[in-house]
């Protein structure tokens, strides 16, 4: 009998492992966004001193901790210069990263979370305080970090009030078709419907190559793009919706 109840409560325990196993694979199929809520630590952040930036992604209330790419873009308010550093998971579905910011004034960061098929990202302002000593208030520099990706651009905000974000694969080859997907975002939501081209070429070459974006998802473009040689292109992204006639230069590698 002890033998029977033994095997029956096992029997059970294996059950709901399993149902538990399909419960979570059923989650992330489900099609249900990912949401992400963004903080930064200190509040009141002060140069010189180090700053956390964190999101914590879930998806219907239950943590991620198989997010694809986590990480946060930043700069100083009226420079060009972006700055991204790769998050970590540190705690169920939390993500962070720690930066020191040697030089007082205001600055935006975007997170960037791509997890299950969905891709969530968003701007925060934050203003960073000058530190009690002189000598960090005089510091005219940022510390660390590296420029965004594989792709470099003019990222100042467009006139249009459009905010273009492109992710280019980890790599691109010659002669090889790859996915080419750019986020439009106008006052923190995605902007959406639009018509989207992508124009490509390398050094003072003549001839441009154009291939049209499809919306994957609001305010989430893509093109299949296949370059003709290795080197650096400049892939200029169109955009057109009413009123709005704007476009975003980058720079891409091809090897």
């Amino acid at each position: 009998m002890k033998r029977f109840f033994t095997l029956c409560l096992s029997a059970l325990v294996v059950l709901a492992a399993a149902c538990s196993s399909q419960n979570d694979q059923a989650l992330e199929a489900s099609g249900a966004p990912v949401d992400a809520a963004f903080s930064i630590e200190p509040a009141e952040p002060v140069a010189g001193e180090p700053i956390t930036f964190s999101v914590k992604v879930t998806q219907e209330g239950k943590p991620v901790d198989d997010a694809r790419e986590v990480s946060f873009e930043w700069w100083k308010d009226g420079q060009e210069k972006h700055e991204t550093i790769p998050a970590k998971l540190v705690a169920d579905g939390v993500y962070t990263a720690q930066q020191t910011i040697s030089e007082p004034g205001s600055y935006f960061v975007y997170y960037h979370v791509t997890a299950r098929d969905f891709h969530n990202m968003q701007k925060t302002p934050f203003t960073v305080k000058a530190a009690a000593s002189a000598d960090h208030a005089a510091t005219g520099h940022a510390d660390g970090g590296h420029e965004h990706g594989k792709a470099t651009a003019d990222k100042a905000h467009a006139a249009s009030g459009v905010d273009f974000h492109l992710m280019p694969p980890d790599e691109l080859k010659a002669q090889t078709e790859a996915a080419m997907v750019v986020h439009l975002l106008k006052d923190n939501q995605p902007f959406a419907e639009g018509t989207v081209k992508f124009e490509f070429w390398t050094g003072d070459e003549v001839k441009h190559s154009f291939v049209d974006a499809k919306e994957t998802s609001p305010g989430q473009y893509e093109g299949r793009l296949s370059f003709p040689a290795s080197g650096e292109y400049t892939l200029k992204v169109h955009l057109e919706k009413g009123d709005v006639h704007d476009h975003k230069d980058f720079t891409v590698t091809v090897k």
